[in-house]
């Protein structure tokens, strides 16, 4: 029982960070982020910050750039700590894929 609680929990976890890789041309081909993210930022402030990534062959992130349209977050060393967390991300790599891709992320900022 504890190991399906445990399976549940991490599945919960995982799925919940998939859900703020919001859309693009790297989600159409199938491409999945690698490893743990975590999109809930604590702050000064509640609100949202989305940033658009380029994303090479490799996986890794080669340009960041903040969506203000859709942020909500005025901030700006917390718009910054968003997109400097957001140039670490990686994601599935292969040589099949576009040179560079487009992927659109979402975190979430809470007061702390």
């Amino acid at each position: 029982m504890r190991k399906f609680i445990a399976l549940l929990a991490f599945t919960g976890f995982f799925l919940g960070a998939q859900a703020q890789v919001q859309g693009g041309t790297l989600v159409e081909s199938g491409r999945k982020l690698v490893g743990a993210a975590d999109f809930k930022v604590t702050g000064q402030s509640e609100g949202i910050v989305v940033i658009e990534l380029a994303v090479n062959r490799t996986g890794n992130v080669t340009g960041a750039k903040v969506i203000y349209d859709e942020t909500t977050i005025k901030s700006t060393p917390q718009v910054m700590k968003a997109q400097n967390s957001s140039k670490k991300l990686k994601f599935t790599p292969g040589t099949h894929y576009a040179e560079f891709e487009l992927v659109r992320v979402k975190y979430t900022y809470v007061k702390g």
